[in-house]
C-alpha cells in the first residue's frame, strides 16, 4: 500500500506514547471508534465461520475484543496492542471467563512485527490501528502471515475522506500545515494492497461519517484524547497545535465548515477490509517468535 510520505513520517515511539497517555481518557472520546467496531462485526453476519483461535491486533482499551468474546464465546483470543497501558485497560475491563469458556490473553506487542507462529489463527482482526503505521503493507502482510489455512483476515482504517476539512483549513493557513493530518488511504489503494496477497475473495467497503462539534477546538481536543497526537508525526513537537495556530484555526475551520446553527462539521470515513486464506507461492518472512506462554489469563 504506497503511502503518500516517507515511511519516517509516522514514529511509533510517539505514537506508542501518545496512545500510552490517552489510555484513561479514550473511552470518554471513541463513540465513532465503537461505532465501527460494531460495524466491522457485523461484516462475520455474513460468513461462516467458528473460529477457535482469534487475534485482536490494535486493541486499544478492549471495546472490539469484548465484542469477539461474547460472538466467540468458545474461542481463544490474543487481544495486542502497541501501548502497554492500552493492554492493562482492556485487561482491566474484561472478567475472566467462565472455565468452558476460551481463554483471553494480551500482549504489547508491535503490529508490524507480530511475536507469533506463521498460521496461528483462523480469524485475524483489527479495527482503526492500520492508519497509524508507517508502512501499512506490513500489517497486512504480518495478518496474512499468522493466519491459518481456511482462516478470515477482517480489518477497518480510516480513508482518504477522513479529516479532509481539517486537512484543508491547515493548508489554507499554510501548506506545510497539512502534514499535521494523517494521509489515509482510499479504498482502490487498499484494495490493492489485499488483492497482492495471497488471498482468496479479498472485498473492500466504506462508510462516510459526518461529526458535529461546538467548536473547532471541541474537535481538536477529542483528537487528542483519542491519542491522535501531531507529535507522532515528525516534525511536530508537543501538543496536537501550537496556540497560535489554533487561533489561526479556529477562524479558518469556522468560516469554511459550518453547520446552519454555527456548530462545525467534520468527515470520518472508514474502510473494511477482509479476505480468506490462500495457499501462499513463497515463504513469509521468518518472524516464529510466539512465547511459550502469553501473558494474561
Amino acid at each position: 500500500m504506497p503511502n503518500a510520505v516517507d515511511p519516517t513520517h509516522i514514529l511509533a515511539s510517539h505514537v506508542k506514547r501518545a496512545f500510552s497517555s490517552a489510555a484513561s481518557s479514550y473511552d470518554n472520546h471513541a463513540a465513532l471508534q465503537r461505532e465501527i467496531a460494531d460495524r466491522l462485526l457485523a461484516h462475520l453476519d455474513y460468513t461462516r465461520i467458528e473460529p477457535r483461535r482469534i487475534l485482536d491486533i490494535g486493541c486499544g482499551t478492549g471495546y472490539f475484543t469484548g465484542l469477539l468474546r461474547q460472538k466467540f464465546k468458545k474461542a481463544d483470543i490474543v487481544a495486542l496492542d502497541l501501548s502497554t497501558s492500552m493492554v492493562t485497560t482492556a485487561r482491566a475491563a474484561h472478567p475472566r471467563r467462565l472455565p468452558w469458556q476460551g481463554r483471553c490473553r494480551y500482549v504489547t506487542a508491535d503490529a508490524a512485527r507480530l511475536p507469533l507462529k506463521k498460521e496461528s489463527f483462523d480469524l485475524v482482526c483489527s479495527n482503526l490501528t492500520m492508519q497509524w503505521l508507517a508502512r501499512p503493507e506490513w500489517m497486512l502482510s504480518e495478518m496474512r502471515r499468522v493466519l491459518a489455512a481456511d482462516g478470515l483476515m477482517l480489518f477497518s482504517t480510516f480513508g482518504s475522506r477522513t479529516l479532509s476539512e481539517l486537512r484543508q483549513a491547515l493548508a489554507d493557513i499554510n501548506e506545510h500545515h497539512a502534514g499535521h493530518v494523517l494521509p489515509f488511504p482510499d479504498v482502490t489503494t487498499l484494495g490493492d494492497a489485499l488483492a497482492s496477497l495471497p488471498v482468496s475473495m479479498p472485498v473492500t467497503d466504506t462508510d462516510l461519517f459526518t461529526l458535529t462539534y461546538p467548536d473547532t477546538l471541541a474537535l481538536v481536543k477529542e483528537l487528542k484524547g483519542l491519542g491522535a497526537s501531531a507529535s507522532a508525526i515528525r516534525g511536530r513537537q508537543g501538543g496536537l497545535y501550537g496556540r497560535t495556530l489554533i487561533r489561526k484555526l479556529e477562524a479558518q475551520y469556522a468560516a469554511n465548515y459550518h453547520t446552519d446553527d454555527g456548530q462545525v462539521y467534520a468527515s470520518f470515513e472508514a474502510l473494511y477490509g477482509q479476505a480468506w486464506y490462500e495457499e501462499a507461492g513463497f515463504e513469509f518472512r521468518s518472524n516464529d517468535c510466539f512465547p511459550a506462554q502469553l501473558p494474561g489469563a
